[in-house]
């Protein structure tokens, strides 16, 4: 297909794009913001029979890496520090989890195609990822003209404000990575999980559990998708957590029964792209927090309700 052919149709893009971060042989430098520092990690991506295989290396900071072998995940941090799966793992998944998190939210979120630009040195088409309500965030994408490979994602509110952005340095492609490229330099601590039986073990567990919560608002699509009982505090207290999605973002809700007096969120609070806003409600603390707008996290907190077990 030419570039003039799929650059009129977004949606085709928007599955090119997904294709070639799966498909392709590349190896670039990517950086994102991650508290007040810059995070920048070096990707090793190699496609062949046996799928895919993705060295990734911390730049700055702990010298973490992660492997992936299709979905097996390997985190490898220094000695003395630990190791755990996390909701926002070194790389945020970038470049190659966006269209799978986008074709599970698709029916909430309207595409189209933006201006041509340069990233990292690379012709890119711009690919709009607007939200149909102003309840979530959209996206901002810039699409390799010539390899499809996504170069820039930029995460943004209604405004059209930046809050987060990813992109590539430098990336290129390459006919050949070596089994000497993907293995870790790191002598440390490792964790190794499957990555899809995770997801469905959390999905699994949230849809059996019982819950004295009842949330009388989400936005449309937002489903549960995990939940964690008698999650042990600090301070001695139980926390319940329950975990929602569209397919693209998340938001989760930390009920805390209230055992003595300390500091808790009373009314919203934002960190970047971050919101949370924290009420109490029958003795409980509780906290709504989600890469969602803070109209968003207010309005599922006001609709929060207690039920007292018989």
């Amino acid at each position: 297909m030419s570039l003039t052919a799929y650059a009129e149709d977004p949606t085709t893009l928007l599955q090119r794009m997904g294709d070639a971060a799966k498909q392709l042989n590349y190896e670039g430098v990517f950086s994102y913001p991650s508290g007040n520092k810059t995070q920048s990690i070096r990707i090793i991506h190699r496609a062949d029979a046996q799928g895919e295989v993705e060295r990734l290396i911390s730049l700055n900071g702990v010298a973490r890496e992660v492997i992936r072998n299709n979905e097996i995940m390997t985190c490898i941090y220094p000695e003395g520090n630990s190791v755990q799966p996390n909701h926002r793992p070194l790389g945020l998944g970038f470049p190659s989890d966006f269209l799978n998190r986008l074709n599970q939210a698709s029916a909430y979120y309207q595409l189209s195609l933006g201006e041509e630009d340069r990233i990292a040195g690379h012709s890119a088409q711009e690919l709009n990822v607007k939200p149909i309500d102003n309840y979530r965030y959209g996206y901002h994408l810039w699409v390799d003209k010539v390899t499809d490979l996504l170069l820039q994602s930029e995460l943004v509110d209604e405004q059209n404000n930046i809050l987060e952005s990813v992109a590539f340095s430098s990336v290129e492609m390459r006919h050949d990575i070596p089994d000497a490229l993907l293995q870790t330099q790191v002598q440390g601590n490792q964790m190794t999980w499957n990555r899809a039986e995770h997801v469905m073990t959390t999905k699994t567990k949230a849809n059996k559990a019982h819950s004295a919560w009842r949330i009388d608002w989400l936005p449309e699509g937002f489903v549960l998708v995990a939940q964690q009982n008698r999650l042990k505090a600090k301070n001695g207290a139980f926390i319940e957590q329950h975990v929602y999605s569209d397919g693209l973002n998340s938001i989760s809700i930390f009920m805390e029964k209230i055992r003595a007096q300390h500091n808790h969120l009373h009314g919203g609070s934002k960190m970047g792209a971050t919101n949370a806003f924290g009420t109490i409600i029958n003795r409980h603390f509780v906290t709504i927090v989600g890469e969602v707008p803070e109209r968003t996290v207010e309005k599922i907190g006001n609709s929060i309700q207690y039920f007292e077990h018989e």
